[in-house]
């Protein structure tokens, strides 16, 4: 079971999303609906995938993903970014400078938002390297 952190403040896409998590995974999801409290919830409790809306109030999804992306604790984690609103040329070139794990359009089927969750966290499991003490 793995924790998700969604970042986004339309109640219609929480309730979406939720439920979706809710009925077809066992994972755990929990909500901010800015950048501020993104942050603030990341550093207490760190997910294992971010859903990121790209237009949330005060620090934006795009502010966002980059803090994320540059900070040594939190470049390697899984971020799918998503909109309720359709990704124009402009938007998807300012993406293609921030590497996500997936691009999503609401409203989304839920075995295909199933098989992104999936496969980000099972790409997310396969480059995390184990410490192991240096040989003697």
């Amino acid at each position: 079971m793995a924790y998700l952190l969604m970042v986004d403040d339309n109640p219609q896409s929480q309730r979406y999303l939720a439920r979706i998590v809710r009925l077809r995974s066992r994972h755990e999801l929990g909500l901010a609906n800015n950048g501020q409290e993104a942050i603030e919830s990341i550093a207490r409790r760190r997910p294992d995938l971010v859903f990121l809306d790209l237009y949330i109030p005060g620090i934006d999804g795009f502010e966002l993903l980059g803090r994320l992306r540059h900070h040594p604790a939190t470049a390697g984690l899984p971020v799918i970014v998503h909109s309720a609103v359709p990704f124009d040329e402009a938007t998807q070139i300012r993406l293609r400078r921030l590497p996500t794990d997936g691009l999503l359009e609401f409203p989304v089927a839920a075995s295909e938002l199933v098989r992104l969750i999936d496969a980000a966290l099972d790409r997310h499991r396969r480059q995390v390297r184990r410490w192991q003490p240096p040989s003697a």
